[in-house]
């Protein structure tokens, strides 16, 4: 007996013991990215069900935790699957993890910062992961975005590269600006610009410039993901600045562990590849002048830290030659940013700067004046080359000064292109500083509080020196010196309060309530010798030798705009089956009067999980419905309520020109935007393929413009009011497959489909006494060119109209002949003219695509990868000025060239041939028949290409990750019509859409880009 207890009482404590020892195994392992098998730092693991036992990977991915046998470890990283794993008897455990793009509980970050689950949205939002900006690297980071986006329109600018980039959500719906706010890290970004191109014909300040913007300056390595919020109801927080939609910007951060360093660096080759079709001797002279460009972006990042403190830095440069011989661009980024966590991890602190430079010298212009490509295009010598005008200046013995040579007289739109990219030279230097912020403090499991600062400086300065014996009508007989120097400042603050407390088992509730204070200051200087006041002394560039007369400008001015905001929102949730999103705010603005300067407007939506609420069957992994309704209004920029006269430089007193005014007797209000949104998503075969659609209507009404006045009242004939109504509706949808998922192949596919219908419901109200009626308004008014954009009701935004040929009942050109001298008859194309709204133009078009669609792939095989993406426009109208210009100055285009014969009718109606040459040179020229220059804007491109292979390292590797790829941008077309890329714009304003005016040529861009990690 006593043996027995003997035996009992060892089995016992030897199985106790098991246990004991069981419950202090130390389990280690590596977490890694089973795309390209890169250590992942900073992964949550943890023993599922406990609160206190889990850690993150260090640096290299290494983790280590003390459990049990059978214990779940639980793996989690934002944007990835989550994993779980048995304890067994392994003591070492690695882990390879995959994205998860699609996870419907997925936190996003949404306005203001704010965090929610995908499922619980009430509106349209769609992500945009860092490797989607980085797979075909681009200057301009949002460039990155077309295609891949349903919704979202992006123009390239045809300015190179640092040009600014064009972005419209659901569509033009302002007279006013229409791009969305940016928002970096929950801050409102400023993002100003040195003024867009507005007239076809170009300016004769400078030339039709790009400005630039911020956005251009920002690192896209630094870049970790992008939130678009389309509409109203997903941007209301943000306020006024948010009516046009918010692209929300999350950047990098420090990860605990050891510290990693990624460097990446991107070369590619970029050579001028889509122009009108010139003769052979025009384009061998073209090729000669237009080189290939090289553009190159460098990055190093290094991040790491501690489980309290964490530090991220990157610095960046990018060095670009352009397609022209001096166009070049040096920039250089810096990005430092701090975060810890204290006190239990109650206290969050987030601090930042980012600063950048830039230098852009010869940034290409478009229309006629200070255009290289206007004497490039015409060049026309029997004799000689355009290359033996590369020697662009001689001697001048008479004032002793090297002059301008070229092969005939120049004219006010045509010299020496040599010798505007050498003696015309600008130069663009822009700087940017961004500094932010961030406290949290969590009190308890329901409270928490944040605050946030920002100082936002951007300094943007243009120099511009123009050499004596360029043509007159540009610069006076010493030459010309234009400066602009512009300042802009941004303080941002902001406080919120975040509740979220435990109401029952079957309702949630999240709400917050916050105040922000935003002011924004402006300091302008303009110095210009003119074309009327010049210099003293030739090639003299200093304020010293300008001219004191009248003619000279010297300008200097300051703005300052403030608004406060009082805002509050809550997310009600029953059984994570039914989402209530109400939001309000209240805007204070200084730009409107006193008495009318708070705006109140609201959001309301509702989501319905149908897959939660009804049994739909296995094969329908989830199926939501959202609906939402939203208003936002809008103020004004500074200086449009009360403007002063300017002084004039040199005595010449006040300027005797009134400024344009409010209406008298009217009080400005702010413009409003109503919109309602209704949409629904389906995701089927445990999340295999799904499909998500939404359709939108957007009204946007009280815009405040300029409209033609009886002079009795306002003796200019012009006064400002709120007026307009313009209304945009469209659908969007977007379609993901997993066609292929399995350990050696993977193929992801995703389509992006919108379409915008745009109309003009209302100009103005004319039933106000003194109120003028209106037949249009003009975007981009024609000047001296025979292209213009007008508003008109019942039309649409975007809407192209164009001097048109007049045509018999058989559609032939109807030509006046004149026989004065018959043996060198002259003609005329007649003009058609039945457009009463807008004199002696007829509607030829609209610059927006009927619809848009975005093929986006993903490949995976072992360790390479495939990415390519195709993007395509259907419908849409587009006018090739460029060619007009290029055959009314020359015969260089190959159809003039090929001489064919064109027929057309008399104005008896008798019929006749011209030749192709003789027709074209009269339809041509800078004011001629456009209606002749018009084309479909319907196309298809292969838009980025990545072919990518991560290189497999042994353990004792210096590198953890070593990626090479082939990559290239916009390089080629499987369909297009017209004669340029449709896809660039001359303007990111609301001017010049849909026409080129000798732009720089679009490019195609090859090369190598080469990702590092150790």
């Amino acid at each position: 007996m006593k043996h027995n207890l003997r035996m009992i009482f060892l089995v016992s404590f030897l199985f106790l013991t098991a246990n004991l020892f069981a419950q202090e195994k130390e389990v280690k392992g590596t977490v890694t990215s089973k795309a390209d098998g890169s250590p992942l730092p900073g992964v949550n693991a943890f023993v599922k069900g406990s609160s206190n036992n889990g850690t993150q990977t260090d640096f290299d991915g290494n983790y280590s935790l003390t459990v049990s046998t059978g214990d779940i470890i639980v793996f989690s990283y934002l944007g990835l699957k989550t994993e779980e794993v048995t304890v067994g008897t392994f003591s070492t455990i690695d882990i390879q993890m995959e994205e998860d793009t699609e996870s419907l509980d997925e936190v996003i970050v949404t306005a203001l910062g704010v965090k929610k689950t995908r499922k619980s949205l009430t509106y349209a939002a769609q992500d945009i992961n860092a490797d989607e900006l980085s797979k075909s690297k681009q200057t301009n980071p949002i460039n990155s975005l077309s295609g891949k986006v349903s919704g979202v329109a992006i123009t390239r600018s045809a300015s190179g590269a640092g040009g600014s980039v064009k972005v419209v959500l659901r569509g033009n719906s302002s007279i006013g600006n229409n791009q969305p706010l940016y928002v970096i890290d929950g801050i409102p970004l400023s993002n100003p610009t040195a003024g867009q191109p507005s007239d076809t014909f170009g300016d004769i300040n400078g030339g039709n410039k790009d400005g630039g913007d911020a956005l251009s300056l920002i690192n896209p390595d630094d870049i970790e993901s992008l939130t678009i919020l389309k509409g109203a109801s997903a941007s209301a927080l943000y306020g006024s600045a948010g009516l046009n939609g918010v692209i929300l910007i999350t950047t990098k951060r420090g990860r605990s562990g050891g510290f990693k360093v990624d460097f990446s660096s991107n070369l590619t080759v970029d050579s001028p590849a889509y122009m009108m079709e010139f003769n052979s001797e025009a384009e061998s002279n073209i090729d000669d002048f237009l080189g290939n460009g090289v553009t190159n972006i460098n990055s190093l990042s290094i991040s790491g830290g501690t489980d309290k403190a964490q530090t991220y830095f990157s610095y960046s440069n990018t060095n670009a030659n352009g397609i022209l011989e001096t166009n070049t661009l040096k920039q250089h980024s810096f990005n430092v940013r701090e975060t810890a966590q204290l006190f239990d991890d109650r206290l969050n602190i987030s601090a930042s700067v980012l600063a950048s430079t830039q230098k852009i010298n010869n940034r290409p212009v478009s229309g006629l004046y200070f255009n290289p490509l206007v004497g490039t295009y015409a060049f026309d010598s029997d004799s000689e080359r355009l290359s033996d005008y590369s020697d662009f200046e001689a001697y001048d013995p008479a004032r002793n000064i090297q002059a301008q040579r070229w092969f005939r007289a120049t004219s006010d739109i045509e010299q020496n292109p040599y010798w505007i990219l050498h003696r015309n030279a600008s130069e663009d230097t822009n700087k940017k500083l961004l500094t932010s912020l961030n406290l949290s403090y969590r009190f308890n499991d329901w409270f928490s509080l944040q605050t946030r600062g920002t100082y936002d400086q951007s300094i943007l300065n243009f120099d511009k020196k123009i050499y004596a014996t360029t043509e007159a009508t540009l610069a006076p007989l010493n030459g010309r010196y234009i400066v602009r120097n512009q300042d802009f400042k941004q303080l941002f603050g902001d406080i919120i309060a975040t509740i979220t407390p435990k109401i029952n088992d079957d309702f949630s509730l999240t709400a917050l309530v916050g105040a922000s204070t935003t002011r924004n200051t402006t300091e302008e200087f303009n110095a210009d010798s003119g074309t009327n006041g010049g210099l003293q002394f030739a090639n003299v560039f200093s304020y010293q030798n300008f001219e004191g007369n009248p003619q000279v400008n010297f300008s200097q001015n300051s703005y300052e705009t403030r608004t406060s905001s009082l805002f509050s929102s809550a997310t009600i949730g029953y059984k994570d089956k039914v989402y209530v999103d109400i939001t309000a705010r209240n805007d204070w603005t200084s730009t409107l009067p006193e008495t009318n300067n708070s705006f109140f407007y609201p959001s309301f939506g509702v989501t319905g999980i149908l897959s939660e609420l009804f049994d739909l069957g296995d094969k329908i992994s989830f199926a939501k419905l959202r609906t939402s309704y939203a208003e936002v209004g809008n103020g004004f920029g500074a200086d449009l309520i009360a403007r002063n006269r300017s002084i004039l430089f040199g005595g010449g007193g006040i300027n005797p020109n009134d400024p344009i005014n409010p209406f008298p007797g009217t009080t400005p209000k702010p413009e409003r935007q109503r919109s309602f949104e209704i949409g629904t998503e389906w995701r089927f075969d445990n999340n295999r393929y799904g499909i998500e659609l939404g359709y939108y209507r957007t009204s946007t009404i009280n815009q405040y413009f300029t409209v033609p006045v009886s002079t009795t009242v306002v003796s200019s004939g012009f006064a400002n009011i709120n007026s307009g109504d313009i209304l945009n509706k469209g659908i969007e949808a977007t379609v993901f497959v997993k066609a292929i998922n399995n350990n050696d192949f993977k193929w992801t596919t995703t389509l992006n489909f919108a379409s915008n219908k745009n109309e003009i419901i209302k100009l103005i109200d004319t039933d106000i006494p003194g109120i003028n009626s209106l037949d249009n308004f003009a975007i981009s008014p024609p000047g001296v060119n025979t292209f213009g954009s007008y508003l008109v009701e019942g039309g649409s935004f975007g809407d192209i109209y164009a001097l048109v040929v007049d045509r018999d009942a058989n559609g032939l050109p109807i030509v006046a002949v004149d026989n004065t001298d018959p043996a060198n008859p002259s003609y005329a194309i007649q003009a058609q003219d039945d457009d009463s709204r807008v004199p002696t133009f007829e509607k030829v078009g609209n610059a927006n695509p009927d619809f848009t669609l975005g093929w986006n792939n993903s490949f995976e095989y072992k360790n390479f990868t495939l990415d390519f993406l195709i993007d395509g426009k259907f419908g849409g109208e587009t006018v090739s000025l460029t060619e007009a210009i290029v055959e009314g100055l020359s015969n260089n285009s190959q159809r003039e060239t090929t001489n064919g014969a064109v027929n057309v009718v008399d104005t008896n109606g008798t019929p006749f041939t011209l030749s192709a040459q003789e027709y074209y040179s009269a339809a041509g020229g800078r004011n001629g028949f456009t209606g002749e220059y018009v084309y479909s804007a319907t196309n298809v491109r292969l838009a980025e290409f990545a072919l990518g292979y991560n290189f497999k390292l042994g353990d004792d590797s210096f590198f953890s990750r070593i990626k090479a790829s082939l990559v290239g941008n916009n390089l080629f077309f499987f369909h297009k019509d017209a004669p340029h890329d449709p896809n660039i714009s001359l303007s990111t304003g609301n001017a010049l859409q849909g026409v080129d005016v000798l732009g720089l040529p679009s490019s195609r861009s090859v090369g190598l880009n080469i990702n590092l990690t150790f």
